[in-house]
């Protein structure tokens, strides 16, 4: 099988979907963020968490970020977007955004978890500062080493938050998903296939 592997990209920057996104890529990020921020919400709902509706809507912004993110920064469009060197076009936000590190450390949701949400600050800043110094460490890393660093750290990540730290009421779910959104899909450098 034939793999046609281009890391140039042309067009209006995108940090959401990266570049030249097709609209399969896109219908797929929207597809699992949104049935997975609605399959949270009935769980939710169901196990009647006492969430008044600012924080159901706060829950589903940050749930929606999360999912969704898993997704786009495992795409083809997203890999070559922040992988490949800054185009000329590629200015403010966008330079910002390119930066590994910075992007991660802007991923404050752990925090935002246990402020809106009444759990532990021990909680919110492990958890934060967790994230960025296994960027920083996943980042020290050659390449070769990288992608099963990366899916060793989540790992490692799912353990403590299943056994040492308790998380937040209904954010079960937050730690393992943002490391898998950050730590393997943004920072992990992969070939970008083409259709």
């Amino acid at each position: 099988m034939k793999t046609n592997i281009d890391w140039n990209y042309s067009g209006k920057p995108d940090e959401f979907f990266g570049t030249g996104a097709t609209i399969a890529e896109r219908a797929l990020v929207w597809t699992v963020g949104l049935f997975a921020t609605g399959l949270l919400g009935w769980v939710v709902w169901s196990k009647s968490i006492p969430w008044t509706v600012w924080q159901y809507l706060a829950a589903g912004l940050l749930a929606l970020d999360v999912f969704g993110g898993v997704v786009a920064n495992a795409l083809n469009s997203c890999k070559r977007f922040y992988h490949a060197p800054l185009q000329p076009e590629e200015t403010g936000l966008t330079r910002l955004a390119k930066k590994p590190l910075l992007f991660t450390a802007l991923h404050v949701h752990p925090l935002l978890a246990a402020f809106l949400f009444g759990g532990s600050w021990t909680y919110g800043l492990f958890w934060y500062l967790a994230l960025v110094l296994s960027a920083l460490a996943l980042l020290q890393m050659p390449l070769y080493l990288q992608r099963p660093a990366a899916l060793g750290i989540i790992l490692i990540a799912i353990l403590l938050n299943l056994y040492l730290l308790p998380p937040v009421w209904g954010f079960e779910w937050l730690i393992p998903a943002l490391f898998l959104k950050i730590v393997y899909g943004h920072l992990v450098r992969e070939e970008p296939y083409r259709p």
